[in-house]
């Protein structure tokens, strides 16, 4: 498999679920998890920074209220509600 194709492939790979977002609007008291790198080309703490930094500037332009967070690709959340019994 040639370079450019494995790079293709990883990209594609690193993609998983996408929301779609048509304007800022949609991000309004969301939560936004990006994940950077993937298995192959796993991110450094630069990276993760540099992006980070850049959402927010981006945000902070647009006065956009969402709560992002910023890691490598392979953390997991998982949401826990309250037992209301």
């Amino acid at each position: 498999m040639d370079t450019e194709k494995k790079d293709k492939d990883n990209k594609n790979k690193a993609k998983g679920k996408r929301v779609k977002v048509t304007s800022f609007n949609d991000l309004e008291g969301k939560f936004l998890l990006v994940k950077v790198g993937n298995d192959a080309l796993p991110a450094t703490t630069e990276q993760i920074k540099d992006v980070e930094g850049k959402l927010i500037d981006l945000f902070a332009k647009n006065n956009v209220n969402c709560v992002t967070f910023v890691t490598h690709h392979y953390i997991e959340m998982e949401i826990i509600e309250k037992n209301n019994k």
